[in-house]
């Protein structure tokens, strides 16, 4: 199921520049809304809003971050193969992974992905796309709901 925008929301447009597959549409100031056929469900529209307004699939909402605490791609280089795959690099619609040849060779392959973290939205794609668990996205998707709890009545208890 697709994220969803609440209408709390401000049509800030963070969301619409965000977004990897282009899923989101609105004018500035009026409510934004996302294209269930486009959403890729990764979250990278809920981090940036500033009213906390976007909701996943099972009607969670999504937490705001500071820009600092967004979620990007991190390489694992020992499992990467490099140059015999790029699945992730290919995959990126921001152009945030490149083929770092700095390294040594190991046999046919060469280099390591490597992230512009300026350009990650931390959108999954590359995440996804890896078969080598040499790519994840931190931090993990729970981590980007905005839990809010019931107060628990605490009650004494004798002895």
């Amino acid at each position: 199921m697709s994220y969803k925008i609440e209408e709390t929301c401000i049509g800030c447009t963070a969301c619409i520049k965000r977004c990897p597959t282009d899923a989101i549409f609105g004018l500035r100031n009026e409510l934004h809304i996302i294209d269930p056929e486009l959403c890729i469900d990764c979250g990278a529209c809920g981090v940036v809003c500033p009213v906390e307004c976007i909701a996943d699939g099972q009607g969670d909402l999504a937490k705001g971050f500071p820009k600092r605490e967004w979620p990007k791609a991190i390489v694992i280089d020992d499992n990467c193969i490099g140059s015999g795959c790029e699945l992730c690099i290919h995959i990126c619609p921001f152009d945030a992974l490149v083929l770092d040849l700095s390294g040594e060779q190991v046999g046919d392959f060469f280099g390591v992905a490597s992230v512009i973290e300026k350009k990650c939205t931390g959108c999954r794609l590359c995440e996804d796309a890896c078969g080598w668990n040499a790519i994840y996205i931190d931090p993990p998707l729970p981590a980007l709901k905005k839990r809010i709890f019931e107060p628990i009545e605490l009650t004494s208890v004798s002895k």
